[in-house]
């Protein structure tokens, strides 16, 4: 068997992640200190949903932070895997925030349809929500870039909810718009109420994407097929094929092991040599993987029919 320590995670994307979400938090205070001045002067019930999407983003990025720190902290004793499900954590406790501040929402939109408000000051809040739709831009650039370089779902979950952000915004200026050129009353809470169902509908994703890895689903077929392939290229060199394939991910961590067989003649050191190969360019090929290679001789099991029909497709 060959086995190799836990990947690290490196300072750069531990940087790139706790800078991200400190520069989530004090966007997310600026965002609040504008729509809470926005909301008071207009009285809309738009804004005011826009800045609880704020307040809760606020709420989830302090969050973010703790367990970003949380899951970049290496195996220990009791956490041979490392810390990396604080992220999924994470990102599952923001959809339940996000979803709950959507049924609010709803609750309060309805309320202002049975009881008519006059919005005031317009045109004062509309400038307003402009420099919160560009804060939020630029912050959703920022977070995104960093979600892609280092894979990680709790800055893509904080991604996502600004980009909610930068969509209720950008409802509330429409429904100013509205009430300052055509004086409709009615426009402010159906707006609210069209901004809080698509809150709850990324919340509901969001809280997939969280479950799945808190329950180790196995990763995409498409890294089983890029394993499958590398493994293939070994079969001159004496590889028979391979089996009981498992995957997960945690955090940035992708998990492999499987059990990779070799013919039976070759010598203890030859297979190890080729098993510790395979084990190298998997994980040189499949960014942030820790893999686990199990080495048996190459007697055929029950699956080597299967896993050399597997090989043979893929090598095509």
């Amino acid at each position: 068997m060959a086995e190799k320590r836990p990947v690290p995670i490196s300072e750069a994307e531990k940087k790139a992640k706790d800078s991200s979400a400190r520069l989530s938090i004090a966007v997310a205070g600026f965002l609040i200190i504008i729509k809470t001045i926005i909301g008071i002067l207009t009285g809309s019930i738009s804004v005011w949903a826009s800045l609880l999407d704020s307040a809760m983003d606020i709420v989830a990025s302090i969050v973010n932070l703790l367990a970003i720190r949380a899951a970049a902290r290496p195996a220990d004793e009791h956490h041979a895997y490392g810390h990396g499900k604080a992220e999924s954590l994470a990102a599952l406790f923001q959809s339940i925030v996000i979803a709950a501040s959507g049924v609010f929402l709803i609750r309060e939109a309805v309320i202002r349809i049975l009881t008519p408000v006059q919005i005031r000051s317009e045109w004062l809040g509309i400038l307003g929500m402009l420099v919160a739709v560009v804060v939020s831009i630029a912050l959703v650039v920022r977070l995104t870039k960093v979600a892609v370089q280092t894979d990680s779902l709790a800055i893509k979950s904080d991604a996502q909810h600004y980009k909610t952000d930068i969509y209720t915004t950008l409802s509330a200026l429409l429904s100013l718009l509205i009430s300052s050129l055509f004086h409709l009353t009615i426009a402010d809470p159906v707006i609210s109420i069209a901004i809080a169902i698509y809150i709850i509908w990324s919340a509901i994703w969001l809280a997939k994407d969280s479950i799945d890895i808190l329950m180790d689903k196995r990763l995409p077929s498409s890294i089983d097929e890029q394993i499958a392939g590398i493994i293939g290229r070994y079969e001159p060199f004496g590889v028979l094929g391979f089996h009981d394939l498992r995957t997960r991910r945690s955090g940035s961590i992708k998990f492999i092991d499987l059990h990779l067989e070799v013919e039976h003649d070759k010598s203890l050191k030859d297979a190890h040599e080729i098993t510790e190969e395979v084990l190298r360019v998997i994980e040189s090929e499949i960014p942030r993987s820790k893999v686990q290679i199990h080495t048996d001789p190459g007697r055929y099991s029950e699956h080597q029919d299967d896993v050399r029909s597997f090989l043979s497709i893929d090598s095509h």
